[in-house]
């Protein structure tokens, strides 16, 4: 029954699943749950929607907006393909509507999903969310009950994407001419985000080159993920080649930015945030101010960010759980995770609300302000990024999820043996779903924190959108150190039917 239903498209996040599991009547049967959800339990009148550029969009979008308006829900669409982020701003222009975002991120291109919203765009994922998130909404998807309305719903559309550029790039204090000079390489595989981006650098005076601008859901260079080397070749040949100041790749659906300087290094989301935070300092002035870093965040940015007036707390991994963490406590206005997602705590339209949420349009403009206007602060992060030595996040699939709990635990207990503590909660109480390992360092860390010469810091997750599969990164002192860590941690896993190391 299970298997008939495709129930293990509901993960923590979001929806994700293989498009041939969700076939065209399951998608209605979600809809239909998704529809009684909107309507019964977060009491909205309407949903906003849009695709990104999967082939699979148009039609899912389709069969879900039927069911939306005979539901009696009106529905406000986002003409053709759209980003993730500007769907999230659509969504801000009708903070008292639903939304859903038909996409799959950078998963591999036959997949499908949601990202479903409430109003004011709150996050709905698994316990995230009126009466249990997604929890509430698998459970209607099984009850499967009508969902129709007294009357049906009226469709219209909205393209924000204009004002979305004029917004992204007012609040980025990035004005017409001011990048002039600067240039910049942007790959988008393929993906949603290349119109934004092309208008709004393109109208900032950047010397552009955009590679793959053009939306194209057979995502010939394979699947849109920034972190796959044989996905982004092409991108980082050329910027070895060329005469760039700044590269960003962008995924599949433009909410996550990898960022390279000229000389092709890769710039950790972690020191990107910390070169960034001075410009946002400025709206954001008051001494109790906080951000959120992700439990791999590397230690030397933290306190770089700490030395910007601000506290910095660990958060755990997951879009949905950041969003609503930043929702609880109204005095952290940012988030960065070391996989390439930037949060803030936007405003807009003057109706006071505020809105935790990404814009990628925004960030990729801040960090070129910052790469333009900062270059003496860019150079210091650079060279204290070089002090250190990243394993960037690889994982291994598992043949059960208790061999894959067992290998987690044999992992915890040869670095805790090394010395190394443990951390499994956040500051306030919530379970990170994952393992903080570090040694020679503490857990809370400030602008004048002492970090021993052998500084070690592993962490270890579950995966919670691909099956089986678990994810582990390391950063420490020194290459050595770095590179043991990850070769001990693939000796142990394969006493444990690991597979060979996943990227991705």
């Amino acid at each position: 029954m299970a298997d008939a239903l495709n129930l293990s498209m509901f993960r923590a996040y979001d929806i994700r699943t293989p498009s041939p599991l969700l076939t065209d009547e399951l998608a209605v049967r979600l809809a239909r749950a998704e529809a009684r959800y909107f309507r019964e339990v977060l009491g909205v009148a309407g949903v906003v929607v849009a695709h990104d550029a999967r082939l699979t969009g148009p039609r899912r979008l389709s069969l879900a907006a039927e069911v939306y308006l005979d539901a009696g829900l009106d529905v406000v669409a986002v003409p053709g393909v759209s980003s993730t982020c500007l769907l999230y701003f659509t969504a801000m222009k009708h903070p008292h509507y639903a939304a859903v975002m038909f996409g799959a991120s950078h998963n591999p291109k036959d997949d499908t999903g949601q990202k479903i919203l409430g109003a004011n765009l709150q996050p709905i994922a698994r316990n995230i969310g009126p009466e249990g998130g997604l929890e509430s909404v698998k459970a209607l998807y099984l009850a499967d009950e009508s969902c129709r309305g007294a009357r049906r719903g009226r469709l219209t559309a909205c393209d924000a994407l204009d004002e979305y550029v004029e917004y992204s790039s007012s609040l980025a204090g990035v004005v017409p001419g001011s990048l002039a000079g600067l240039r910049v390489l942007h790959d988008y595989l393929n993906g949603a985000a290349g119109r934004e981006m092309r208008l709004a650098f393109e109208q900032a005076g950047a010397e552009l080159t955009a590679l793959h601008f053009a939306a194209d859901g057979t995502f010939p260079l394979g699947d849109p993920n920034p972190v796959k080397e044989s996905v982004t070749r092409e991108g980082r040949e050329l910027l070895r080649l060329g005469a760039f100041d700044l590269a960003t790749l962008f995924d599949g659906d433009g909410d996550r930015l990898d960022f390279y300087v000229g000389d092709g290094t890769y710039v950790a989301s972690s020191f990107v945030y910390a070169a960034i935070l001075p410009l946002l300092r400025g709206r954001f002035p008051e001494d109790n101010w906080g951000v959120f870093a992700d439990l791999k965040s590397n230690p030397l940015a933290i306190m770089e960010m700490a030395r910007t007036g601000v506290r910095v707390e660990v958060i755990r991994n997951g879009h949905s759980q950041i969003k609503q963490s930043m929702i609880d406590d109204p005095t952290m206005f940012g988030t960065v995770e070391e996989s390439a997602h930037f949060y803030e705590a936007f405003q807009f339209g003057g109706s006071g609300l505020r809105f935790c949420t990404e814009n990628s349009l925004y960030i990729a403009l801040l960090v070129s302000r910052a790469f333009h206007e900062q270059p003496d602060r860019i150079r210091h992060l650079l060279q204290l990024q070089a002090t250190t030595s990243r394993e960037r996040e690889w994982g291994y699939k598992f043949p059960s999820d208790r061999a894959r709990a067992e290998a987690m635990d044999a992992v915890e207990a040869h670095f805790t043996s090394l010395g190394a503590a443990s951390m499994k909660t956040m500051s306030n109480g919530m379970d990170l779903e994952a393992t903080l390992l570090r040694r020679g360092l503490p857990f809370r860390i400030g602008p004048n924190t002492r970090l021993a010469d052998d500084w070690l810091q592993v962490c270890q997750r579950i995966s919670q959108s691909e099956d089986g599969l678990a994810r582990w990164e390391a950063v420490s002192a020194n290459a050595r150190l770095a590179r043991t860590a990850k070769a001990d941690i693939a000796r142990i896993v394969q006493d444990y039917g690991a597979s060979t190391e996943y990227q991705g």
